[in-house]
């Protein structure tokens, strides 16, 4: 299979992951009972998820065009443009769209495992948030502090016995850039939460975010749609009206496709016209 047909895969999955999109809201979303006011606080939540997303594609870009001696900016860009495909119905749909930058030349193991350690620190990090269900520790501000030093020792004992033992050779920055992506999320949430008028928005940013860890290791519904959601409701029942939360998670749920959206069509410009 050469490159040129890749790029056609690559166009299948971001079909479907549109598809996807277009049958969720159709088939599973009352968009009557939706109230979403864009005001400046939504736009300021979209900017940050698009930030959030920046980071990630940094980390990516890091973490694999050296070893595979691809053009560092074009492999960020790439990472940007597959975040749409984590919404196709195939699971994996946002690597397809990445091995496409190159499929002819890119190392199949080497990418897959760098695609694995991407994934498994990303998801151990959205789990650390899991101690705002289970910890004891009341105060906040410490379970903040608490999960960054329990990130910080994660990212210290990979360097210390993975690669300091040569077993793989990873940038020890590229774990710097995917955990300020997932305090910038982190950010977001709570943001998100706060400006709707929760209490406990800390909270339910840290549950959320869990919540997502989680529903990465337990479904095979692209980008976790309604499994993510139905995890946190969960989590976190009894403590608000369901119907209410259900209607907040849905808008936040858009949040997210917007500033995927806005990745892919920035990518999609930047690489058209990177000459």
């Amino acid at each position: 299979m050469n490159n040129k047909y890749f790029r056609f895969i690559q166009l299948g999955v971001t079909i479907l992951a549109f598809y996807y999109l277009f049958n969720f809201f159709v088939s599973d979303v009352n968009l009557n009972d939706l109230n979403i006011n864009f005001s400046l606080d939504k736009f300021l939540i979209v900017v940050l998820f698009f930030l959030s997303n920046v980071f990630h594609s940094i980390g990516w870009s890091k973490l694999f065009s050296q070893d595979e001696n691809l053009d560092t900016r074009e492999t960020f860009l790439f990472g940007m443009k597959s975040h749409i495909g984590k919404y196709s119905f195939i699971k994996f749909g946002n690597f397809f769209i990445r091995l496409s930058q190159d499929y002819e030349q890119i190392g199949k193991k080497r990418f897959l495992g760098k695609a694995a350690i991407e994934q498994i620190t990303l998801v151990l990090f959205g789990l650390t948030f899991g101690l705002f269900q289970f910890t004891l520790i009341g105060n906040e501000i410490i379970k903040i502090i608490t999960i960054l030093i329990i990130n910080l020792f994660l990212i210290y004992s990979f360097n210390s016995f993975v690669m300091n033992k040569k077993l793989i050779e990873i940038d020890i920055g590229t774990f710097w850039y995917y955990l300020c992506t997932t305090f910038i999320q982190f950010s977001c949430l709570l943001y998100f939460f706060y400006s709707s008028g929760l209490n406990e928005y800390v909270y339910y940013a840290a549950i959320y975010l869990f919540s997502s860890a989680i529903s990465i290791l337990v479904s095979v519904i692209p980008a976790g749609l309604g499994v993510k959601e139905s995890i946190f409701i969960f989590t976190i029942s009894g403590l608000v009206n369901k119907s209410y939360i259900l209607n907040l998670l849905i808008e936040l749920r858009i949040l997210l496709i917007i500033a995927d959206f806005l990745s892919y069509l920035c990518s999609i410009y930047l690489i058209k016209n990177k000459n």
